[in-house]
């Protein structure tokens, strides 16, 4: 994505401070503090995908962000804004890191690095603002449009990928807690997507095959399926045949 000048001369500033160290690499399934320490670090993503949790002593663990190679991560927590929570890699990734002590002040007596840190904090608040909305007003339907799209848009304008397709890590039950969806529910959503021919997966790869379609539907511009199994919130008494623990490529892909 083309940024104004003095937010791209901020960008510049702020990845030659994370160069000043050599990046980490640190397996899928693992945790960032393996390589970050305390909650006084800030990651960048180099490549890989990762992802963080809420209240841990939550029973249900909700993932509450995902991020995507390129993001910045821990700008918040070291500023005190919110808590950063726990962050585990959906892939192996490969991450650099730098301590907010001691870069946060040298980093803020820049003009254009301090802007650019609050460009992505306002990005960072963006993402969760439209993840809340999606939750409180999107049925399933536009819950998974939703975060199908959003990844998809962020993809694209890192250059990331070049056209409708893309890698998707996440499981079923890390979708599902995500979005705020039973397991169950997932399963048949994706496979209604594939059926109407909006998006399918293969191999963990998406596949967009309708964008405006999936637009509409990320926007909440489709009417409702007449199917209530597919259009409602959960569905009740309905019974999981299919292992959530695998990815959802597994079983959108076979339409069991």
């Amino acid at each position: 994505m083309q940024l104004p000048a003095e937010l791209a001369l901020g960008r510049g500033k702020l990845r030659a401070r994370f160069r000043d160290l050599p990046p980490s690499i640190v397996k899928a399934g693992e945790s960032l503090a393996a390589v970050g320490g305390s909650s006084g670090a800030i990651y960048r993503l180099r490549s890989g995908w990762a992802c963080q949790f809420g209240d841990p002593c939550s029973r249900r663990q909700a993932i509450v962000d995902v991020y995507l190679p390129g993001d910045v991560i821990g700008l918040d927590s070291a500023l005190s804004t919110r808590p950063l929570g726990e962050l585990l890699t959906l892939t192996s990734v490969t991450v650099e890191v730098i301590r907010a002590e001691d870069a946060l002040m040298e980093l803020f007596a820049c003009r254009p690095a301090a802007l650019y840190i609050a460009w992505l904090l306002g990005q960072r608040q963006r993402r969760a603002d439209r993840l809340l909305a999606s939750i409180s007003g999107l049925d399933a339907r536009g819950r998974l449009a939703m975060m199908v799209l959003d990844f998809y848009t962020r993809l694209s304008r890192r250059k990331l990928i070049t056209g409708r397709m893309y890698n998707l890590p996440l499981t079923q039950i890390q979708i599902g807690n995500y979005l705020g969806l039973t397991v169950v529910h997932i399963n048949r959503v994706l496979r209604s997507l594939r059926d109407d021919r909006i998006i399918n997966l293969e191999k963990h790869c998406v596949t967009i095959i309708n964008l405006g379609r999936l637009t509409s539907l990320a926007r909440n511009e489709e009417p409702a399926p007449s199917n209530p199994d597919i259009a409602g919130y959960t569905i009740n008494g309905a019974v999981n045949l299919v292992d959530p623990g695998q990815p959802a490529s597994r079983n959108w892909a076979s339409g069991a």
